[in-house]
């Protein structure tokens, strides 16, 4: 049988996870760096590994949850873009780019309201693959296309084994009004895809979440309008790099700004499967910048306890990939089995720049 897991690799404040499951191979988002001349550089090159699982260089599915930076940094670094029959299958330096089957985004992804020099790639092939939608040219490797949005949270079935459930972005949530002249761009967080996918292994279902950089306001939303089952994971990637603004909002009493926590996008999130549970923070280091949040980390640690003691048992169920304390950033991987979901014990990858780095490796550049 061939690998039966989930990986969230380790790459800053950024999400990159890939499925591997039921000969399947999908990544969520992407944050490919390149910091070769820094020999402390602690950023890590996964191209390797996701190369390693695709067969014949090409990967099922790659799903955009939103058209920030830090999920689509680096994607022509790993990944062809353009026309499938135009990639250089022979090429002088590096290794071929991996062929992308097909690409899931939301409506906003495939109509924004602005790119940004390193987000137009990404979204200039979701928009040279939308052309193609309907025509025969649009059904072949390397040109489908997928535009999503949430409705009833009813759960799709992708193959024997694996199950999808989207919940995020509803119509009204991928409609991101566009800034008027002069002022900041609007987020595109509100309209990250939320997912919640299935595996099963002889039955046994493993559960997870991957909900990009969505806010307070769509986890109030599903709350109330969605049931335990349809919200409940064995692992929850953190929103928004554990950032306190997928639990909470800013607001103004007595004329001071306070931070307020939302109880209704807490109960969203709160749907642990079991005590066996855990959360992965796909961030850089606590105690830096933020996000992470150290608040919402504790938040997410309240989850895991289930109403108990929050123990360094419990503590242990929240994973970071930047690694915790004094420790060198790792992948953070989870195996699917018999069991349900368990977690692995990662090698690091190797520091670009290191002699096991793939020649191909040129990094996105943001961090």
């Amino acid at each position: 049988m061939s690998a039966q897991k989930l990986t969230f690799f380790s790459c800053d404040n950024g999400d990159a996870s890939l499925i591997e499951a039921h000969g399947w191979v999908i990544m969520t988002d992407v944050n490919y760096r390149a910091d070769a001349s820094d020999e402390d550089s602690d950023t890590l090159d996964f191209a390797p590994k996701v190369r390693s699982a695709c067969n014949d260089d090409k990967l099922d599915i790659f799903v955009l949850t939103h058209p920030d930076e830090d999920h689509l940094s680096g994607f022509g670094d790993i990944f062809h873009l353009g026309k499938p029959e135009d990639r250089d299958s022979d090429p002088d330096e590096g290794d071929v780019l991996i062929l992308v089957d097909e690409i899931w985004c939301s409506e906003y992804s495939a109509n924004p309201n602005y790119t940004t020099d390193k987000s137009k790639p990404v979204l200039d092939e979701i928009k040279r693959r939308k052309a193609l939608q309907g025509t025969q040219a649009g059904n072949k490797d390397g040109n489908r296309l997928k535009v999503l949005t949430a409705s009833s949270g009813a759960k799709n079935t992708l193959c024997n084994g694996i199950e999808w459930r989207l919940l995020a972005p509803n119509s009204s949530e991928g409609n991101i009004p566009k800034a008027k002249e002069g002022e900041p761009k609007n987020s595109s967080n509100p309209a990250s895809l939320v997912f919640q996918w299935t595996v099963k292994i002889r039955g046994r279902e493993s559960v997870f979440v991957l909900a990009g950089d969505s806010t307070v306001d769509i986890w109030e939303r599903l709350n109330k309008e969605m049931t335990d089952e349809q919200l409940e994971w064995d692992v929850l990637l953190a929103p928004h790099h554990c950032s306190r603004h997928s639990l909470g909002r800013k607001a103004f009493k007595n004329g001071e700004e306070i931070f307020e926590w939302s109880d209704e996008a807490y109960a969203g999130i709160n749907h642990p499967r079991s005590g066996k549970s855990h959360v992965v923070a796909s961030s850089r280091k606590f105690g830096q910048k933020h996000p992470p949040h150290p608040e919402a980390r504790d938040k997410y640690h309240k989850m895991l306890a289930q109403g108990g003691e929050v123990t360094q048992a419990v503590r242990d169920r929240f994973r970071c990939t930047a690694g915790a304390h004094g420790d060198k950033p790792k992948d953070v991987v989870f195996n699917f089995t018999a069991s349900g979901m368990t977690l692995a014990v990662a090698l690091a990858s190797p520091a670009i720049g290191s002699p096991a780095t793939s020649a191909a490796a040129g990094g996105g550049g943001y961090g």
